[in-house]
């Protein structure tokens, strides 16, 4: 029996118009769509791609993996998720695994990928529009000068004072979190006033926010920061 092929497919950052026609082409031919799911039991990228394809009839395959900064505790998630997707790979059946955003970019989808890809199963990407190129579209703004470099920063794994020290434009991307310590680094640089963000890019709970001055309290896991150059 011929093993199955997986396919980590980018859904892009929050609005199923963005997901591309390849996309939806692989969705559309895969019996078994994989998703991670958070503790609250939502498959966000699912939801997402199931506004553009009828998933009706799909086998789907949540996955959990572990919020953790430990790399050893996220490792174990990847390889616990391989192997429960490489059962149905060793039946001939296709698997799909949405990711929200592009596949390239902290995707978890890509480090499931890689994994499966050592164990020697034919494996696919499917890129998505990154959740930058959203937000700089939310804003009305470009990423980049003729001549300026681009930055992508997790801003909670950081030297943040350091990075913003960089010449060209900086994305602080996975930003919710440390949020406070975001601000205050752009404060510290005085680039708060210039710079923007966006949260929940594209979800019908998207925030624009035009500069980095008086947040409030409570802001998305999903935002994403604008730092001119």
């Amino acid at each position: 029996m011929t093993a199955g092929t997986f396919y980590a497919v980018g859904v892009g950052p929050g609005d199923p118009e963005l997901l591309t026609h390849k996309a939806a082409a692989v969705l559309e031919s895969c019996p078994v769509i994989a998703a991670p799911r958070v503790s609250s039991g939502e498959m966000l990228a699912l939801k997402i791609a199931a506004g553009a394809v009828d998933l009706s009839g799909k086998e789907i395959l949540p996955l959990t993996f572990a919020m953790a900064r430990e790399k050893s505790a996220r490792a174990a998630g990847y390889i616990a998720a391989a192997d429960c997707i490489a059962q149905y790979l060793d039946l001939g059946r296709d698997v799909a695994m949405v990711n929200l955003g592009d596949v390239s970019i902290y995707a978890t989808a890509y480090y499931v990928f890689d994994e499966l890809r050592r164990r020697g199963f034919e494996t696919r990407m499917i890129p998505g529009v990154p959740s930058f190129c959203a937000v700089a579209a939310a804003l009305g703004r470009s990423l980049t000068g003729p001549d300026d470099p681009l930055h992508i920063i997790p801003a909670g794994e950081t030297d943040l004072d350091a990075a913003l020290a960089m010449p060209g434009t900086k994305v602080l991307m996975k930003s919710g979190r440390s949020m406070p310590a975001t601000a205050a680094a752009l404060a510290r640089a005085g680039l708060a006033q210039r710079s923007a963000m966006v949260a929940d890019c594209g979800l019908p709970t998207e925030q624009v926010f035009h500069s980095m001055e008086n947040l409030p309290e409570e802001i998305s896991y999903f935002a994403t920061v604008i730092v001119p150059e």
